[in-house]
């Protein structure tokens, strides 16, 4: 364990998988999610109490009502939708183009997530609007999040009106969806059973956004550093083309291992308590990285390496070695959906594609922001597979 310099916390990062278990998996009145007020409240104020910021006694409520949703066999009730989805996407790119995969990883699983979770189809100005507003809502959040980082938030600045703009219109996609399946009610998606307990509209709009962004935008990311590390190693791209599930599935847990899109989980401590031999004050904020876990040569041989092949042989050496969904009862609710869903959207693109780095392109490089995202975007030429 080791204390970080994180302004006005006091922060200790993590790396014992023992450790990391019990933070993960105690009760949440112990290890509360987030860094305290300071790094829920710039949160809260785009996403309300959603999934993602609800205090715990909310939180096991919304998460009962959606988790059907998400359960093993609707799960893979959705894995035609997810392959149909990414054919049609990829069906429109060119021979010998070069295209952002980051970009175009986040206008599919934006059209995926609105399809299954919401019963819903959104339009390209949907898409745009969505995504460049979590793009600077991430960078808006990192900031605020640090000490007097609120008060920009009350200064009549450009990047605080963009905000302001930036949330007003994504909040005008997710009541137009709302107000779409109050008009086609009693299916079984999302809106519709929050829609039936009869919640605000205010609340079904949080957890709405909650998952509409959650859903998408962390698995985009972790399609586009798949596709970004494929894309040095065309004897995997071949081996996923001729057909080999297992491998692929592989490829795409090797590539959460190396870019885990949540690359931190942040735990505070409510009470004194020893983690990991070391005798922690109330108030102590705990930083569980899935990005130095994945990578620290204790537990994984070789971990800069792309090397899918280490799935094929046997689970990870420890189980909280790897953990880039987290644990516990703040687990991602979606954590199979994504996975299935990077596996058919892998295999869709390798079906009818090869693609190498774009030539004299930027170099892919991660951005951690509130989740870890390609700075330069993904970048690369595609070639028709012959």
């Amino acid at each position: 364990m080791a204390r970080l310099p994180v302004p006005g916390a006091r922060a200790y990062l993590v790396s014992d998988p023992i450790a990391i278990q019990e933070a993960l998996t105690r009760t949440q009145r112990e290890y509360a999610k987030g860094v305290g007020r300071r790094g829920r409240e710039p949160l809260k104020r785009v996403l309300g109490d959603g999934l993602l910021t609800s205090p715990p006694d909310l939180h096991r409520q919304q998460r009962r009502l959606v988790q059907p949703l998400f359960h093993r066999e609707r799960v893979a009730g959705y894995a035609e939708t997810f392959t149909a989805l990414a054919t049609a996407a990829a069906a429109g790119w060119r021979d010998g183009e070069v295209r952002d995969l980051h970009r175009d990883m986040t206008a599919l699983t934006l059209a995926i997530v609105a399809r299954t979770v919401f019963d819903a189809d959104v339009g390209d100005a949907a898409v745009t609007t969505v995504s460049r507003a979590l793009a600077r809502n991430q960078r808006a959040l990192r900031r605020e999040i640090l000490p007097g980082g609120t008060l920009l938030d009350r200064l009549p600045l450009p990047a605080t009106r963009r905000w302001r703009a930036d949330s007003a219109a994504v909040d005008a996609v997710v009541y137009g969806l709302i107000e779409a399946r109050r008009a086609a009610p009693g299916g079984s998606d999302l809106l519709s059973l929050l829609l039936a307990t009869g919640m605000p509209d205010r609340r079904i709009r949080d957890e709405a956004l909650t998952l509409l962004l959650a859903g998408h935008e962390t698995t985009a990311n972790a399609l586009a550093w798949t596709f970004a590390l494929l894309s040095h190693d065309p004897a995997a791209q071949e081996r996923i083309a001729a057909g080999d599930r297992e491998f692929t599935t592989a490829v795409v847990r090797e590539s959460l291992r190396l870019y885990p899109p949540a690359w931190a989980i942040w735990r505070h401590l409510t009470e004194p308590r020893e983690v990991g031999g070391r005798r922690l004050p109330a108030g102590a904020t705990l930083i569980l990285s899935p990005w130095v876990m994945h990578r620290d040569p204790a537990w994984w041989p070789e971990p800069e390496r792309f090397r899918p092949e280490r799935w094929l042989d046997g689970p990870p050496p420890a189980r909280y070695a790897y953990f880039p969904f987290g644990s516990g009862p703040r687990q991602c609710v979606g954590n199979e959906f994504a996975e299935l869903e990077s596996v058919r959207v892998t295999e869709a693109v390798c079906a009818t594609w090869t693609f190498t780095p774009a030539p004299g392109g930027r170099p892919v490089v991660p951005q951690p922001l509130i989740t870890l995202r390609p700075r330069y975007g993904v970048p690369l030429l595609l070639r028709v597979r012959r």
